[in-house]
C-alpha cells in the first residue's frame, strides 16, 4: 500500500468515480465485532490475558461497535487499485517522461500517473511576486512609518495588480514539465481543492490525470489570456477596426506552452 502526502485532492472527482465504481457513496461505515479472550494455563499457573466482561467457561467476550469515517486517501486508494486493475491496455501507465510513440498513443479520457514539476503560468507567477512586495512594504511601512515604495514603483506595482485582476478564470492556470522539458502537460487547478501552501505546491510531484485533449506540434495554448474577455466582445467592424491589432499579454507575462503538448485534468497531486 503506498503511503501519500497529498498536495492537491479533487474530492468532487473522487466522489464522483466512487460512486460510478460501487453505485453509491458513503462517508461512514459501522462496524462491529466481537472481542473474545480466555483464561491460559501454563506450567499449573492460571495466567489472565484479558478481562473485558461476559464470562463463560473461562472465556471473556465484548462486543464493540463503532463508527468510522471513510478518509478521502482510503476513497483514492480505490480509485488507484480500480485503474490498476484493467487489462493491459487500459491499465494506468506511469510515466516519467514520453516519447513520440508513447504521445501518439494516448488518447481522450486516458489516466496517466506521471512523475513532473509543476509551475505556475507567468502571469500568476508575477502578480504572486508583486503582492508579496506589496505585503512587505506595507509591513515595513508600519513597523517604521516611512514609506519605501516611491511614487512611481507604487503605480507600477499597483499597474501589475490591476493587470493580475483581469483574468476572469477561476482555475489556476499549471504546466507539469518532465526533466527533459518535452511534452507539457497543461492542467487547470481549482484553488479549493489545494492540500498545501501553494508556495510548496511548486516542484516535482506525481500527478494522477485524465487526459482531456492533445495540442498537436504546430500548434499553441496561451495561458492566463488577460484579454480574453475584450477579444470575445460582439464587436462591430467599425469596433474591431479601432482595436489595437495586438492586445496579448504583456511580453513579461506571456506564457505560451507550444506543441506537441497535453492539457490533462488533475485529479491528485502527492509526493
Amino acid at each position: 500500500m503506498k503511503l501519500r502526502n497529498f498536495l492537491y485532492l479533487n474530492t468532487k472527482i473522487i466522489e464522483d468515480y466512487i460512486s460510478a465504481i460501487e453505485g453509491y457513496t458513503y462517508d461512514e461505515e459501522a462496524q462491529e465485532f466481537i472481542n473474545s479472550n480466555e483464561n491460559a494455563v501454563n506450567g499449573g499457573l492460571d495466567l489472565k490475558i484479558a478481562s473485558t466482561g461476559g464470562t463463560h467457561n473461562g472465556k471473556t467476550s465484548q462486543e464493540i461497535k463503532r463508527s468510522v469515517k471513510i478518509s478521502d486517501a482510503a476513497k483514492f486508494d480505490k480509485i488507484y487499485k480500480y485503474l490498476q486493475s484493467g487489462d493491459e491496455d487500459e491499465s494506468l501507465k506511469y510515466y516519467e517522461f514520453l516519447t513520440e510513440e508513447i504521445y501518439n498513443e494516448l488518447h481522450r479520457d486516458d489516466f496517466i500517473e506521471v512523475l513532473a514539476s509543476a509551475r505556475f503560468s507567468k502571469a500568476k507567477e508575477l502578480t504572486d511576486s508583486v503582492q508579496k512586495i506589496v505585503d512587505l512594504a506595507n509591513a515595513f511601512q508600519g513597523l517604521t512609518n516611512q514609506q519605501i515604495l516611491d511614487k512611481e514603483a507604487a503605480d507600477a506595482v499597483n499597474g501589475f495588480s490591476a493587470l493580475g485582476k483581469l483574468n476572469s478564470r477561476k482555475e489556476i492556470s499549471c504546466v507539469f514539465e518532465f526533466e527533459d522539458k518535452k511534452y507539457p502537460l497543461v492542467a487547470y487547478l481549482d484553488e479549493s481543492y489545494f492540500r498545501c501552501d501553494q508556495d510548496s505546491f511548486v516542484g516535482q510531484a506525481y500527478v494522477l490525470c485524465k487526459v482531456l485533449r492533445k495540442i498537436p506540434k504546430g500548434s499553441n495554448i496561451k495561458l492566463d489570456e488577460l484579454f480574453d474577455d475584450i477579444k470575445k466582445l460582439p464587436l462591430n467592424r467599425e469596433q474591431r477596426r479601432k482595436m489595437p491589432k495586438n492586445i496579448d499579454n504583456p511580453e513579461i507575462m506571456r506564457d505560451v506552452i507550444r506543441g506537441p503538448a497535453i492539457v490533462v485534468i488533475p485529479i491528485a497531486v502527492y509526493q
